[in-house]
């Protein structure tokens, strides 16, 4: 039985940092049951690259190829029709939420309110239930109502000031890290939410800003800033000290950091070159951050002879922190992942696993029981009949009649 078995998520989240949340809470076992507009269902879907029967592309190649975001972000979850416009869907949303132990959304704030779902509604028929709201500012302060996306996020929080080198404009992070690290703290907030429900008995409403998350990744630099150094964009280099930067080799790039003292010992040993560690311009970690040009030279003058594969074995046994920098065709081929169960097989809702399609594994671990993402995502409304009949009792003659009417 997985962790979180008898939990029930309704998921009325979209685009990367809402469904990244419940696609989680799926595979630690939850029963997230996704909310789709009827027909062609979340707009996802619909979106490039396409994956289906004959491969994925950036054009559909059949007509049941489905996009490829949702294929992957919405795997362990079940799919139910309703139209929340209408007076009749809105009460069997409602009906749902009786029944449900959290609500996951990312809507722009007051979007809920204004649907007749704001948390005192959803508590006055359900006060267990947990809400939980992510959105790019949070529910209050001034920027509560402006629209973002990651990089929106990436800007406001500080990362981007402090990606690229130093002439050059700030950066965006390549991968979304906003809206992949937002949705963690949305499930710690949730698993939080559901403990402290186990004592005071009833649900909370849980604010996640994208902002206020990407603002937490920056530990190390807001304490150098209260030394009064100010971080600067140094490309691949740490505002902590040296050496600590990505270096060249015959045939790649390796990642090398070793800014405390017994790492940097290490690593002196490592290039031949022991008694580097005595010297002066080397001894602390301080002296290190003030020579740093000077040992990115040396390390560059040694690495460069070798390839990435012997480099980094070499100084690995050495005990040094190091590591190539692998491309993501690399990461599909790699042994490490693969043996870790973190490259996997993406699966069409009718058609089976996908070919040349792979996808993440389930990050989290556990010895004795053991989790993973074990259903491919759903087809448009592919639960209807299960969780309108087996949560509210509806039957099919009814179901039928709502559908003729476009609730679901």
């Amino acid at each position: 039985m997985k962790p979180l078995h008898g939990l029930v998520i309704i998921d009325l989240t979209r685009f990367l940092a809402g469904p990244y949340c419940t696609l989680l809470l799926g595979g630690l076992g939850a029963e997230v049951i996704k909310v789709e507009p009827p027909h062609e269902g979340e707009a996802q879907r619909l979106r490039p690259p396409f994956a289906g029967p004959k491969g994925a592309g950036l054009t559909k190649q059949t007509e049941e190829d489905i996009g490829l975001p949702f294929l992957h972000r919405a795997r362990n979850k079940k799919s139910v029709t309703l139209n929340l416009r209408s007076a009749e869907g809105k009460e069997l949303f409602l009906r749902l939420c009786e029944k449900a132990d959290v609500v996951v959304e990312n809507f722009a704030p007051g979007t809920l309110e204004k649907m007749g779902f704001g948390f005192p509604v959803l508590q006055a028929r359900n006060p267990r239930l947990i809400l939980c709201s992510i959105s790019g500012f949070g529910q209050r302060g001034p920027r509560r109502e402006w629209r973002a996306y990651d990089p929106i996020i990436q800007a406001a929080s500080g990362i981007a000031s402090v990606t690229g080198y130093p002439d050059r404009p700030p950066v965006r992070c390549g991968a979304a890290i906003s809206d992949t690290t937002t949705p963690l703290f949305a499930v710690i907030g949730i698993l939080s939410a559901l403990r402290q429900r186990e004592h005071s008995g009833r649900g909370d409403w849980i604010d996640i800003s994208m902002q206020d998350c990407s603002f937490f990744l920056l530990p190390e630099l807001i304490e150098f800033l209260a030394a009064g150094d100010t971080p600067q964009r140094q490309a691949n280099a740490h505002i902590g000290g040296a050496p600590f930067n990505v270096y060249e080799t015959t045939d790649g790039y390796v990642s090398i950091c070793a800014i405390n003292d017994p790492d940097w010992q290490k690593l002196a040993v490592a290039l031949g070159k022991a008694e580097l560690a005595q010297d002066p311009r080397f001894a602390t970690i301080l002296s290190r951050r003030q020579h740093r040009q000077i040992l990115d030279e040396m390390i560059q003058q040694w690495i460069g002879s070798w390839t990435t594969r012997d480099a980094v074995a070499h100084l690995q046994q050495h005990e040094v922190p190091a590591g190539p920098i692998l491309s993501p065709p690399e990461l599909l081929r790699d042994e490490h992942l693969h043996t870790r169960d973190m490259v996997v097989d993406v699966a069409h809702p009718t058609h089976g696993s996908i070919p040349g399609v792979k996808g993440m594994g389930m990050p989290i671990k556990f010895v004795q029981n053991p989790v993973k993402f074990d259903q491919p995502a759903p087809a448009v409304g592919g639960q209807n009949a299960e969780i309108y009949g087996r949560l509210l009792g509806i039957d099919e003659a009814k179901l039928q009649a709502l559908k003729k009417q476009g609730v679901i």
